[in-house]
């Protein structure tokens, strides 16, 4: 039923903060790449961040560990993260001569897409831009508008073995520029740099 006839109903309008979000990892982008492996082409998905279909099975040692700590793992744990795996990061920090890390400077979060956006929303004020990697992760780019910045899309050349093209971000920076989006290795195209 339509709220044109129903007076009790109204429609409700997505925000004018999605207008640059364009995150198709599903619709007509996976229905036609679905239509196309059944007409026996072969289709690399670069959509999903689960490896698991890919064959990268989790070590043996977690698999292990998360058996044994099962039956505890009941309720939230500090949104910061957990403490022991805090205390590690932070250990690495050290091992790898950063200077200045503390453990309450480390926050883990479920993913990386939860992170992305924790991170531009914390980041960003109205206006400001985050240079971003194209072809890029859709998040990057959503994450940045609903934070209120403006994403700008430096170039990663094919040609170049998609290494992100360093004179088009010198050229891309700006007084309004807030942040660098550097994926390593790379994701969507798999480049290491």
């Amino acid at each position: 039923m339509t709220a044109e006839k129903n007076p009790r109903l109204r429609t409700i309008n997505k925000s004018s903060k999605l207008d640059n979000v364009c995150y198709d990892i599903r619709g007509p982008v996976m229905a036609r790449a679905k239509q196309m492996e059944e007409e026996g082409q072969r289709v690399i998905k670069l959509n999903i961040g689960n490896p698991a279909p890919f064959g990268f099975d989790a070590p043996e040692e977690i698999v292990q560990d998360v058996i044994v700590n099962l039956p505890d793992a009941s309720g939230y744990t500090d949104s910061r993260g957990l403490f022991s795996a805090r205390k590690a990061i932070m250990h690495e920090t050290q091992r790898k001569g950063i200077a200045g890390v503390r453990i309450d400077d480390i926050i883990i979060g479920n993913g990386v897409s939860e992170l992305i956006v924790m991170a531009m929303q914390a980041l960003l004020d109205s206006g400001d831009e985050v240079l971003v990697p194209a072809p890029d992760y859709p998040l990057w780019t959503a994450a940045v508008s609903l934070a209120g910045g403006k994403p700008c899309h430096y170039i990663c050349d094919e040609g170049a073995g998609w290494l992100p093209d360093l004179d088009d971000i010198r050229a891309k920076i700006t007084t309004h520029t807030r942040a660098i989006v550097i994926i390593n290795p790379n994701n969507p195209t798999g480049a290491l740099y």
